[in-house]
């Protein structure tokens, strides 16, 4: 596991002689902190829809599309090779159902979506095959996270905060002032995570693309508005 830790120094405006409704002074300003961190859960998601047999075969036409191919059949091929990929069966979920369109004089073609969570990411390589399956409409990268995203944004707060009293302490004591305990915290934002691009897009996904583990990382970001009491 890699994490960088950035700390963003802000712009931020003040005066020393600011006074809240008590006559109590004080300074204001904002603590931002980043995390960038190397993810190691995804979610994948796929598409798989109802087919007719006679779509792949050499001169038939639509009004010749008789033999449906039932979303069922579909689902079990594809929950098959998910199991031979090593995914378990609880981090296999299904997202929705249904279908708005057909084909005119055709029967409704259903289709089906699921979330995968895959926390061993070489195994995305071997599911890259389905591409090429009857029935799998798409896959792609939906979300990446870390199993420890929870612990990362805890630190990432209070570094925040470390933040803006550090820049605090610097503009009241170069002042000759003293800073004194905080009066109010607000947060701007709460552990935003900034989105990540894979780099091999699943869509487009053959044997010249780059492998499917080298993603860029994620950034964990917090800001937050300290109020501190100038003595």
């Amino acid at each position: 596991m890699k994490y960088l830790l950035l700390l963003v120094i802000s712009v931020f405006t003040l005066s020393l002689h600011a006074q809240d409704k008590e006559g109590i002074r004080y300074i204001e300003l904002k603590g931002n902190a980043e995390m960038e961190v190397e993810p190691d859960e995804m979610v994948l998601h796929i598409g798989i829809e109802e087919y007719w047999e006679e779509e792949f075969e050499k001169k038939k036409e639509p009004e010749d599309y008789k033999t449906k191919v039932p979303l069922a059949s579909i689902e079990d091929s594809l929950i098959k090779s998910l199991r031979e990929a090593g995914i378990k069966k609880e981090n296999v979920k299904v997202r929705g159902m249904g279908n708005y369109w057909r084909q005119r004089g055709k029967e409704f073609l259903f289709s089906k979506q699921f979330e995968v969570k895959i926390a061993d990411f070489p195994k995305v390589n071997k599911l890259s095959g389905l591409l090429d399956s009857r029935g799998i409409k798409y896959m792609n990268v939906g979300q990446m996270s870390h199993s420890d995203i929870e612990t990362f944004k805890t630190q990432v707060r209070a570094n925040a905060l470390k933040d803006a009293r550090e820049k605090a302490s610097l503009m009241v004591e170069s002042l000759g002032e003293e800073l004194g305990e905080v009066l109010s915290i607000s947060e701007i934002n709460d552990g935003y995570i900034q989105p990540y691009m894979a780099k091999g897009r699943m869509m487009a996904m053959e044997a010249s693309t780059e492998s499917i583990n080298q993603v860029q990382d994620i950034t964990v970001s917090y800001q937050v508005m300290v109020k501190f009491r100038i003595k």
